[in-house]
C-alpha cells in the first residue's frame, strides 16, 4: 500500500494532534448514505509506495455537539496531513445519537470497502453486530471516545471513564469542604461512557460521608433534558451544594436552569470537555471547574493507530488519554 510509517512519524503526528485547536467548528450533517470528505489538501506526510490510499470512515454520534465537531475538525487535519496515504470520510447519523443510523453507516463502509472504521458508538452494545460484520468483511475496527462490549476492536483511544467520575467528583467534593448534598446529572442509560463515569463518581462518594448524593439522573447529553432534570430537581430540593453534569452541553444546561432559579451563588457546579462556552462559563464564575479530555488528540490519534495497524504494525489495545481538572485560572 505504501512504505512503512516510522516511530519518528508517529511521534510527528502525535504531536500534530496536540495542536489542533479546541474551537468550535461548524459542521454539516452527513447523516445515513452520505458523507463528508476531509480536504486532500496535501501535509507532511510520506510519500505512498503505490499511489493507493487506505480508505478510513470516522463515524461520530452527532455533527450537532460542538464535542463531536471538534473531534471531526482533528480527523479532517489528520486526513490532510496525509493525504498523500489515507482518505478519511466524516460520518454521523442524521439523528444525534441514534444507533439505529449509526448501524447503517457501518454497513455503507461495508458495501464501500472501507479499509477501516474509526468509530465513537452511540450504544456500546448495539453497536456490536455491525462491527462483527465490518469483522467478517476484513475491515479493521478502531473505537474513539466510547467503547464497544465486542467485536474484535484493535484498540480504543480515549478517556479511561472511571477515573474521569472519580476525579470530577473528588474535585468538587473537596471544593464543598468534604460536607453537602449533591446532584449527578448522567448521560445516555445503557451507554458505557456516562455509565462508567458514573461508577467512578460513586466509588469518590463513598470516601467522603459528608456528602449525600440527592439523585443521579440521566440527562441523554443533551443540553435541553439536562436543563429539565436540573428545572425538577431545584423544584424537588431546597438545598443543593453542588452539581456535576458528566459532560459539557448537559453542564450548560444545568448552570442555565441554576441561575434563572436565582440559585447560582449557593451552588458549585462542575461539567465536563472544554470548548470556549466553558471557558466562558469558568471566567464567569457559573461554572467552578472542568475536566478536559482533548477531544481533537483523541480523533487524530485513533485515525494515526488505523493507520499503523493497516500497515501491520501492533498497535496497543488500548490508549488512555489523560483528563486535566481547569479552573477560571488556567485561563488567565
Amino acid at each position: 500500500m505504501f512504505k512503512k510509517l516510522t516511530a519518528v512519524t508517529l511521534s510527528l503526528a502525535l504531536a500534530a494532534a496536540s495542536l489542533v485547536g479546541c474551537s468550535n467548528v461548524k459542521g454539516t450533517n452527513a447523516g445515513v448514505g452520505t458523507t463528508a470528505a476531509a480536504s486532500d489538501q496535501s501535509g507532511g506526510g510520506q510519500t505512498a509506495s503505490a499511489g493507493q490510499k487506505y480508505k478510513i470512515a470516522f463515524i461520530v454520534k452527532s455533527l450537532q455537539s460542538a464535542f463531536f465537531i471538534n473531534m471531526t475538525e482533528a480527523a479532517e487535519k489528520c486526513g490532510q496531513d496525509y493525504a498523500d496515504k489515507i482518505s478519511v470520510e466524516i460520518m454521523a447519523p442524521q439523528t444525534p445519537f441514534n444507533i439505529e443510523e449509526q448501524i447503517q453507516l457501518v454497513e455503507q463502509c461495508i458495501t464501500n470497502k472501507m479499509d477501516a472504521i474509526v468509530i465513537a458508538p452511540c450504544d456500546s452494545e448495539g453497536i456490536v453486530p455491525a462491527i462483527k460484520k465490518a469483522n467478517d468483511a476484513g475491515i479493521l475496527v478502531v473505537t474513539a471516545n466510547t467503547k464497544a462490549n465486542g467485536g474484535d476492536i484493535v484498540s480504543y483511544v480515549g478517556a479511561q471513564n472511571f477515573d474521569v467520575g472519580y476525579s470530577l467528583a473528588t474535585a468538587l467534593f473537596e471544593k464543598l469542604g468534604g460536607q453537602g448534598k449533591v446532584i449527578l446529572i448522567e448521560g445516555k442509560a445503557g451507554n458505557s461512557t456516562s455509565e462508567e463515569r458514573a461508577e467512578g463518581f460513586k466509588e469518590a462518594l463513598k470516601e467522603y460521608p459528608g456528602i449525600e448524593l440527592l439523585a443521579s439522573q440521566p440527562a441523554d447529553w443533551d443540553r435541553a433534558s439536562a436543563m429539565t432534570v436540573m428545572e425538577n430537581c431545584l423544584q424537588t430540593y431546597d438545598q443543593i451544594d453542588g452539581v456535576l453534569t458528566l459532560t459539557k452541553d448537559m453542564g450548560l444546561g444545568t448552570i442555565e436552569a441554576i441561575k434563572s432559579a436565582g440559585r447560582d451563588k449557593e451552588i458549585v457546579s462542575m461539567t465536563f470537555d472544554v470548548d470556549d462556552d466553558v471557558i466562558s462559563a469558568l471566567k464567569a464564575g457559573d461554572l467552578y471547574a472542568s475536566g478536559n479530555q482533548n477531544e481533537q488528540s483523541q480523533a487524530y490519534i485513533a485515525i494515526m493507530t488505523a493507520v499503523f495497524a493497516l500497515d501491520g504494525y501492533k498497535v496497543d489495545s488500548s490508549q488512555i488519554m489523560p483528563i486535566t481538572v481547569v479552573t477560571a485560572e488556567d485561563f488567565q
